[in-house]
């Protein structure tokens, strides 16, 4: 599985393992890993300049994707 394609999984999105085949999908822990992004937003609405409200949309989707690819790991799925 690429990097991209593991930081676009979450635990509701089921995929088949590459190697394996059996399902699988991202733990739980997961959700946490949107916190950057939404933070991102909550700054651009009460931000007075949207530069720097996009800046921190893009900075926190950056380090949502981060997270969602080194750090949260695959867990198989029952689905």
């Amino acid at each position: 599985m690429s990097l991209l394609q593991k930081s676009t999984l979450g635990p509701g999105r089921v995929v088949s393992c590459q190697s394996c085949g059996k399902k699988v999908a991202t733990h739980w822990a997961a959700i946490s890993a949107a916190l950057p992004a939404f933070l991102g937003g909550y700054l651009l609405l009460k931000s007075g300049s949207s530069l720097i409200g996009l800046a921190a949309v893009a900075g926190g989707l950056l380090t949502m994707a981060v997270i969602q690819t080194f750090i949260i790991p695959l867990v198989r799925s029952e689905a």
